[in-house]
């Protein structure tokens, strides 16, 4: 079962994921996963925004 993410939750997690990326002492093993996550949650943040102006729910 996939979880669907509203906007809001996508920037919160956005802002947890970079928050952790800032951390210091952060090992290019733990940052490879962070890094990825980012970019997920980019490509459904830009997404949401998509649906969201071409008025599609």
């Amino acid at each position: 079962m996939q979880r669907v993410l509203d906007k809001s939750a996508v920037l919160k997690e956005l802002e947890s994921v970079a928050t952790k990326l800032a951390a210091p002492g952060l090992t290019s093993k733990a940052r490879l996963p962070l890094l990825r996550r980012q970019a997920q949650l980019g490509d459904l943040r830009d997404a949401i925004a998509a649906r969201a102006r071409s008025g599609a729910s």
